[in-house]
């Protein structure tokens, strides 16, 4: 066999194996809190996010308490996925702001743009609360 059979065989194989591998990678859906299905952050009422305005960010989920009172409709829940490019948004106690870190977009409260380069709000998460414990 001369060389160029032994790289043709040899890198044919390898070739099939790696665009195996990627089709495999790129066709598996991942949630990093920004979608929906399963429960992505539990917590206790009592203990946490007990004042208006107090937040938590935990596994891709930032909730915020925004009124008194242990109903869902006293927490807003967001992926902390941008919606531009997929940065990673964090959340400002004293200005009420969501920033994102990658280009700066900035969001309200409620999740709607206030400053580009986003163009669309952030994804809005579901609360549940049940006795003293909420579940996004």
């Amino acid at each position: 066999m001369d060389r160029k059979d032994f790289l043709n065989k040899f890198t044919g194989g390898l070739a099939l194996t790696c665009v195996s591998c990627m089709m495999a990678a790129c066709s598996k859906e991942e949630d990093n809190g920004g979608g929906s299905g399963t429960v992505t952050l539990t917590l206790d009422l009592s203990s946490q996010i007990t004042a208006v305005g107090d937040f938590v960010a935990s596994n891709g989920v930032i909730v915020v308490r925004v009124a008194s009172g242990n109903q869902a409709s006293s927490f807003k829940a967001f992926s902390n996925v941008c919606p531009h490019e997929a940065g990673t948004i964090s959340y400002n106690k004293t200005t009420t702001v969501f920033t994102c870190a990658k280009h700066g977009a900035t969001f309200n409260q409620s999740g709607a743009v206030t400053t580009g380069p986003a163009t669309s709000g952030m994804t809005i998460r579901t609360v549940t609360v049940t006795g003293t414990t909420l579940t996004v």
